[in-house]
């Protein structure tokens, strides 16, 4: 099998070459649109999807993967941040998987941090140690999905699922303006964060509520160190959320900033605050002054936890569908390569008689489970102070600024009551002074 080939956009008839400096993605796209049958079909070829999609090809599954995208991680939604493999200990200790998952090729890696500096309200820096892989998320994305292919899976690009039966045996998708027939033994739904296909199966579905807008812009000429990753967080600039500097190297950035609409100015777009971040922050918009937004883009990042069931007989939810999202810090690539892999593995085990799909759910509340249920624990503490800057800068005085690098990490070292409890007093005392 021949896997030098390019990358092709099929969507039009202006087929465009992605960048051809390393092999992307096996020339592997399947273009045949009559009926046909799979082991197991991916809807969605992110992360998650992906990684469903090489564990079970490895396992001997005959997998197909679909995308409704022209090109394989574009557009880039994601702040590009991943851990090292030395710090998975630290954020996810019982993920066993999780140093060989993300050992990953220099070329898919922009840059290395060391730290990170939260920065508040009072614009007091808050900073800490921290092993952080800033990716290219374009060619991560290829690679995941490069590793599908290389095992065995299918790819088709540009193909809408457009319904799926209830029992997850059967998908219509839409692919250069035909109807295709697909069935399969088993589906996954990895089809982001707005899951139609989880709705469709039943499975359920993230709550809009929880859900974080973001808008990033990819930057030069900024002003920055190259080792320190930069967060910050207040009303004025990133309600409900925060806002982010990741340097890429060679004076590059992912700029960017979440919010939630509930915590946000009525009239104020999201545009709106990001440019005021840039052009008006007193210390972030120092470092934009010279600054070029080569590209914008944007998304949303689910923070309300996994959903109730991620998995029903003949069916599997993975990834930012099923909400397996680090709820404090939005870090979604972790979780969805791990659970990803724990799916390719529970759909051959099935396949083979040898386990119902139960087996998914078990296996990754095993190893990322407690972290995520933490971390949404967690960001409904912080939600309190989120509302409040005053009470924020008073909860970082009290901890003296440790609460930080336990809140980004999901891990509090003290027991969740008394953080909360102690919130809940500092609340009620800043509104005991105001009168």
């Amino acid at each position: 099998m021949n896997y030098n080939l390019h990358f092709v956009d099929r969507c039009n008839t202006n087929n465009r070459l992605s960048d051809q400096r390393f092999p992307l993605i096996a020339s592997k796209v399947i273009i045949q649109l009559s009926e046909k049958h799979y082991d197991a079909i991916v809807v969605g070829a992110g992360p998650a999807g992906s990684s469903v999609a090489r564990k079970a090809a490895e396992q001997g599954v005959n997998v197909l993967i679909i995308d409704r995208k022209r090109e394989i991680g574009y557009p880039m939604q994601c702040g590009e941040l991943v851990p090292t493999v030395e710090e998975f200990p630290n954020i996810l200790p019982r993920a066993k998987r999780a140093e060989k998952l993300f050992n990953l090729p220099k070329w898919v890696i922009s840059n290395t941090c060391s730290r990170v500096a939260v920065i508040g309200p009072s614009k007091k820096i808050h900073e800490f140690n921290f092993g952080q892989n800033i990716l290219d998320r374009s060619r991560f994305d290829k690679w995941l999905v490069m590793n599908a292919t290389k095992a065995g899976a299918e790819l088709w690009t540009c193909c809408n699922a457009i319904k799926v039966e209830s029992d997850g045996r059967e998908v219509l998708a839409k692919k250069e303006g035909k109807i295709i027939r697909l069935k399969a033994n088993v589906l996954v739904a990895a089809d982001g964060p707005s899951s139609n296909m989880a709705k469709n199966l039943g499975l359920g579905s993230n709550d809009p509520k929880d859900l974080i807008v973001t808008m990033e812009y990819f930057m030069g000429g900024v002003d920055i160190d190259a080792d320190l990753t930069e967060v910050y967080f207040g009303k004025e600039y990133a309600p409900g959320g925060y806002a982010w500097i990741i340097p890429k190297g060679e004076g590059m950035a992912n700029v960017g900033l979440g919010i939630r609409t509930s915590f946000s100015e009525r009239g104020v777009s999201l545009k709106d605050y990001i440019e005021r971040f840039i052009s008006k922050h007193p210390i972030a918009s120092k470092k934009f002054q010279k600054g070029v937004i080569l590209s914008r883009t944007g998304g949303l990042v689910p923070v309300g936890g996994p959903i109730e069931k991620t998995y029903s007989e003949n069916a599997i939810v993975v990834g930012d569908a099923a909400g397996q999202v680090m709820a404090t810090n939005g870090g979604g690539i972790p979780p969805a390569v791990i659970c990803g892999d724990i799916g390719g593995e529970a759909i051959a085990q099935k396949l083979r008689g040898e386990n119902d799909l139960s087996f998914y759910e078990k296996e990754w509340k095993s190893e990322v489970g407690k972290e995520l249920d933490t971390g949404v624990k967690i960001r409904k503490i912080v939600d309190i102070a989120l509302r409040n800057d005053k009470l924020a800068e008073r909860i970082l005085e009290i901890f003296e600024g440790k609460i930080v690098r336990e809140v980004i990490l999901c891990r509090l070292s003290m027991p969740l009551n008394l953080v909360y409890k102690t919130v809940m007093g500092l609340r009620q005392s800043l509104k005991v002074l105001k009168r």
